[in-house]
């Protein structure tokens, strides 16, 4: 009889550690996801700042030097540009959730990637692996 319960709470006492390291690998992988998010927002952002200085830089340049003197028509160089400029910034408005969505997946691999690693490193530097206790494993 007490071998048992012995059992029975060594089998309880193995469930309870998966368990908790599979919620911790979750809040985790929430974690990535969050500042994923954040990531590809901010990114998202930079490139839409960065497009509207090199739209309104070189709109001024393309006005000054060379469209004028080229078409013989300042107005005509301005309104190639700003056309340019603007089929650049609808197609980058157009794929936004692709361009989010990709940003996003190579930020949650590069941050697996470095857990990994360090990972790999904290179980060099111990010796020995519990191969018993690995989720997915």
């Amino acid at each position: 009889m007490e071998n048992i319960a012995e059992k029975t709470f060594a089998e309880l006492k193995e469930d309870i550690s998966t368990y908790v390291e599979l919620r911790l690998e979750l809040l985790k992988l929430n974690t990535y996801e969050r500042i994923a998010k954040i990531m590809a927002v901010f990114s998202y952002g930079i490139v839409l700042v960065l497009l509207a200085f090199f739209a309104i830089l070189f709109l001024f340049l393309a006005l000054g030097f060379f469209l004028g003197e080229l078409l013989g028509s300042i107005a005509l160089g301005f309104v190639l540009v700003v056309g340019m400029y603007l089929l650049l910034f609808g197609f980058i408005m157009f794929f936004k959730r692709k361009i989010i969505s990709k940003v996003m997946n190579e930020i949650i691999t590069a941050m697996m990637s470095k857990d990994e690693k360090d990972n790999e490193e904290t179980t060099d530097s111990v010796g020995h692996v519990d191969s018993g206790t690995t989720p997915g494993a």
